[in-house]
């Protein structure tokens, strides 16, 4: 067979087939090699793998720490003995591994487009989330942030009082003899509560003690599918090997119900067609206290794409539904074990009066050290604790290479740039003294982290939501303040202890007791 293909006619299509190939790879190379010298690119220290073809090392080291609860903490120790940036292979792909904040910033603005996050995300979580805002690149991420950022730009400014009708509910659950509770839970509802409203339109009510069983059984399979989807992000290219039965069956439920609101959402969207409604770009406080914004109905206005919105709706929800009740939860985890500090909250907040009036947005900016505490809490314990992208284009970094680890680093197309949030929050010469201690004054010395520090992301693709998440997080740990003169650890467990699923969390909760000020009794 190859004697007749390289015998008579065919020889000379095979001729000039070899030749093509040949001098794609030559021009390609020395495009390689030209950006390499325009740039004084130097290599970066390699990760010292026993398996250098798949990184199987790396992987399973990666896979018993998780078992763990202690790879967040593996990937600070990588860093700090291979050094801020350095070379690896993830599961056969080449990759870098940095946590420079000059890379950061260039991959996350500068160079934004040379990078995406589709690549690595679309995939393992289509199933369950489609295509949306957190896992898509381009025109597609574009249309989908469009769709979101109106309602956001309006609903930064929290409407407290409808805020208080969920809370008073959470605050009615907390034993007041001072007997142990772990507020994880109760918190997470408090914020399903509150998100399902703004979202959908219709609170599940899940704080009362009598909720839906719709409710539950829709919350029950959204969180085994996202713990599923979260084993499938893990796996990376390996995701088709997660074979779950439940997983899938938790999906069409999940589906179900978000369909259910998307069904409503283009009624409304049948009825209010002709009405140009209000008018998003003037948006006022005043305006936020009497309209009820429904994050659904407003993108229903925009599109009435049934598959759409429920993906985009169900991204928001996974977002949204948890990361401020986990980050109460962080704070309040260091809080019981820094009585002082709690102290000072407290007199922070009282000073401005003793009442849900007192408490309003612009009230709560001014509460300096309130501020400190969230800053620091996300700081120590972020929720999005690690971000990967790959390389869309031959690209360079702008340092991590050479004998120093200053040089411009060459990044070939298809290169996976993978980076810990944790482990950046933790640099040392960034963070002194102390990095790895909880100590809200930081922020009163005049630290001045940029790129260092990334709670939210950064950059176009900065959590739009995050100034309504921080009125939402202030105001719920000002009310606790106001009402508890002190909350006692009662956790068997000292530290603190990861549990990592597409977010990150305690995984033993924030058990306390609290004790009612005189005041509140």
């Amino acid at each position: 067979m190859i004697t007749a293909i390289l015998s008579g006619s065919s020889l000379p299509l095979v001729l000039l087939v070899a030749a093509y190939l040949v001098s794609t790879w030559m021009q390609t190379r020395h495009a390689i090699q030209r950006l390499k010298r325009q740039h004084g690119c130097q290599e970066p220290p390699r990760y010292p793998h026993k398996d250098p073809i798949f990184g199987s090392d790396l992987f399973n080291d990666s896979a018993k720490h998780a078992k763990q609860f202690k790879l967040l903490d593996r990937w600070s120790t990588r860093y700090k003995k291979h050094g801020k940036t350095f070379a690896a292979i993830m599961q056969g792909t080449p990759a870098i591994c940095t946590i420079d904040p000059t890379n950061l910033l260039a991959i996350t603005t500068t160079n934004f487009n040379d990078y995406g996050v589709q690549p690595m995300r679309r995939d393992a979580t289509l199933p369950f989330l489609g295509e949306g805002v957190f896992t898509m690149d381009g025109p597609f991420w574009e249309h989908s942030r469009a769709l979101l950022r109106p309602t956001f730009s309006r609903a930064n400014i929290a409407n407290l009082p409808a805020f208080e009708v969920h809370l008073q509910k959470f605050l009615k659950l907390l034993p007041r003899d001072g007997t142990s509770v772990d507020l994880k839970p109760l918190l997470c509802k408090l914020f399903i509560d509150t998100s399902t409203e703004f979202l959908f339109g219709e609170s599940m009510n899940i704080l009362n003690q009598k909720e839906p069983q719709r409710s539950q059984d829709f919350l029950d399979a959204f969180h085994y599918a996202q713990q599923g989807t979260g084993k499938r992000l893990q796996l990376g290219k390996l995701a088709f090997l997660y074979c779950d039965k439940k997983y899938y069956e938790s999906i069409k439920v999940a589906h179900a119900f978000a369909d259910y609101y998307v069904d409503k959402a283009i009624e409304y969207r049948r009825s209010h067609l002709a009405d140009k409604g209000v008018n998003l770009e003037t948006f006022s406080d005043e305006d936020a206290s009497k309209h009820k914004v429904v994050l659904l109905h407003d993108m229903a206005m925009e599109t009435d794409n049934r598959e759409d919105l429920r993906n985009q709706i169900l991204h928001v929800f996974l977002a949204g539904h948890e990361s401020s009740a986990i980050t109460i939860g962080n704070a309040i985890f260091q809080l019981c074990r820094n009585p002082d500090k709690w102290e000072r909250l407290r007199t922070e907040v009282l000073a401005l009066g003793n009442g849900t009036e007192h408490l309003t947005a612009e009230k709560l900016k001014g509460v300096k050290y309130l501020s400190s505490v969230i800053k620091e809490t996300v700081r120590l314990y972020p929720v999005a604790s690690m971000s990967t992208r790959k390389a869309y284009k031959d690209t360079v970094l702008p340092t991590g290479g050479g004998a120093l680890g200053t040089s411009p680093v060459f990044v070939r197309k298809g290169t996976i740039i993978s980076s810990s949030v944790y482990a950046l929050h933790r640099i040392s010469a960034c963070w002194k003294p102390d990095p790895e201690a909880f100590r809200p004054e930081r922020w009163e010395e005049g630290v001045k982290p940029g790129p260092s520090y990334m709670p939210f992301g950064w950059g176009v693709r900065t959590c739009p939501a995050r100034y309504l998440a921080e009125i939402e997080i202030g105001y719920t740990l000002a009310r606790m303040a106001q009402l508890y003169e002190r909350i006692e650890c009662r956790d068997e467990v000292s530290e603190w202890v990861e549990e990592l699923r597409v977010s990150t969390s305690s995984r033993n909760g924030t058990k306390v007791a609290l004790v009612p000020a005189p005041a509140a009794i």
